[in-house]
């Protein structure tokens, strides 16, 4: 009996062993396909990651041209606003010049000065102050400055378009280092980004954006000058510069024959101002100053006076149309039928003073000089013949549309999102297989299918990015109610004036996706 027990157990030896082995067989390759899959999923993210990076990257380099763009506009139109301060400085000192001068001539106040005031401070000193030298030494400088801003507009109007045409070339290059940088072994797949959808959406972002007349007269380039006249703009001295000069004089009461006691007082008045020609090619600038003065007496007949009061005006009497003026002037022409010039300059440059009605009127105390500068003497010599309005600016492809409801991303230049696609080979993937066949051996776990099989051998991964123009005034996100400005309630949609461009990451689109290599972008 116990002899057949013998054998039986004999028979059974080594059983276990082979349940251990096959369990051996099936942890290990349950292992080697969590290792995959693990290998695989941490590809997968640190792939996802780098296309999201080279994404955000094109989205940041849209953002940042466009950005660029506003600033350089900004910059041209602070260069053309201190270019009309320097033609408005050119007529106000040729104007004081020509005042001043006249102030000792003999057919100015020159006797009347000496006779009548019995103290005249203010205007002793007005007449000592080096105006003609001031003014001299300026108008030689003027022109070479005027001449300097002009071309330094020139530059950041080029500025502008070769920035924006480095971007374009600058995509591919920045874009695939910052994925290398976050996955050394993925590169850009230049099939999606530059041979199909994204080439197209780069094109169309490319043409989001335009070099935009700025001096034709269409309505884009008035849309510019309006910008450079507006009251924001421009400071008060280059529209409207009115002002009472100090050479003034008054005499104390004086007696007269007969007990009669009379008075006299004389001082100027001074208005001017600067526009831009219809045109746009010219900035006018014009200032005109005109003495009077008044007399009066007690009762009698004043030796001085001629009778109980009185009232002149300096120069209107002795040589008409002759009070003092000054001119100024950069670019070509000037005056004559400019006198208001383009339409959007402000109403109180347009006139130089006191506005009646619906129009702009001259202070007619110094109607005669103005005009005899306007429409027989001219400006003079211009700063720089080459002046007014450069040529050129960058803004949006339609800066004079419709204003959309809803003030979404998408529609305020969010509308063209640059899509890139990474692949990374599965050579590069330290996988079961790969390190079997790195190490010249054999991949037991290629008997089943495991999962780092790949769709052409390559893992890939989509993402898009684009720039958008967006001027924040609350938390409450992009309802057309929170896109009103805050300092004057107005609706400010994409433009390149105002540097608010920012960058974010979007879903690519169905054709990106579609138009991925083989239609796979994933494992």
């Amino acid at each position: 009996m116990s002899g057949r027990v013998s054998k039986g157990i004999s028979r059974q030896r080594g059983f276990a062993l082979v349940f251990t082995l096959l369990f051996a067989i099936a942890v290990g390759l349950v292992v080697l396909v969590l290792f995959n899959s693990g290998i695989l999923a941490n590809t997968k993210t640190q792939l996802q990651n780098a296309a999201d990076a080279g994404a955000y990257t094109a989205a940041v380099l849209q953002a940042r041209d466009a950005n660029f763009s506003a600033y350089a506009n900004r910059a041209m139109v602070a260069n053309q606003v201190a270019v009309a301060q320097l033609v408005s400085l050119n007529s106000f000192l040729e104007d004081a010049a020509n005042t001043q001068d006249r102030m000792d001539s003999w057919w100015g106040m020159e006797i009347d000065a000496d006779i009548f005031p019995s103290s005249k401070p203010w205007w002793d000193a007005a007449d000592k102050v080096p105006v003609s030298s001031v003014q001299s030494k300026f108008s030689s400088l003027a022109p070479t400055a005027v001449s300097g801003l002009d071309q330094l507009i020139g530059l950041l109007m080029d500025a502008e378009q070769a920035n924006h045409t480095s971007t374009m070339l600058d995509m591919l290059l920045v874009i695939n280092d910052v994925v290398k940088r976050n996955d050394p072994n993925a590169v850009v797949s230049t099939d999606v980004f530059m041979t199909t959808e994204g080439a197209l959406a780069l094109k169309r972002w490319d043409g989001s954006t335009q070099q935009l007349s700025a001096n034709d007269g269409s309505d884009v380039s008035q849309r510019f000058a309006n910008v450079v006249v507006d009251r924001k703009s421009t400071d008060r001295f280059t529209r409207i510069r009115d002002s009472a000069p100090t050479a003034l004089w008054a005499s104390t009461v004086k007696v007269c024959i007969g007990a009669t006691a009379s008075f006299t007082a004389f001082g100027f008045v001074h208005e001017g101002g600067t526009l831009l020609s219809s045109d746009l090619h010219s900035w006018m600038g014009l200032d005109a100053t005109q003495g009077s003065g008044g007399w009066g007496c007690v009762y009698g007949v004043c030796p001085f006076c001629g009778g109980p009061s009185g009232f002149f005006v300096d120069t209107s009497w002795r040589l008409p149309f002759l009070g003092g003026s000054g001119g100024g002037l950069a670019g070509k022409g000037g005056y004559n039928s400019e006198w208001q010039g383009f339409s959007g300059n402000p109403t109180e440059a347009m006139g130089y003073g006191q506005t009646i009605g619906a129009g702009a009127v001259l202070n007619p105390l110094i109607e005669a000089p103005a005009l005899y500068r306007w429409q027989v003497k001219g400006p003079g010599s211009s700063l720089d013949s080459n002046g007014g309005l450069q040529n050129y600016y960058r803004d949006v492809a339609n800066p004079i549309g419709s204003t959309p409801t809803d003030q979404t991303p998408e529609l305020n230049g969010g509308a063209y999102p640059i899509a890139i696609e990474v692949e990374h080979l599965a050579s590069n993937l330290n996988t079961s297989s790969a390190l079997a066949a790195k190490s010249g051996g054999t991949n037991t776990a290629q008997i089943i299918v495991t999962p780092d099989k790949l769709a052409s051998n390559t893992m890939r991964a989509l993402s898009a990015g684009y720039a958008f123009f967006y001027r924040p005034t609350s938390d409450t996100g992009f309802a057309g109610s929170t896109w009103v400005r805050k300092d004057d309630g107005a609706t400010e949609v994409q433009n390149l004036f105002s540097p608010y461009w920012q960058a974010r990451l979007t879903d690519p689109s169905f054709a990106t996706k579609a138009l991925a290599v083989g239609g796979q972008v994933g494992p």
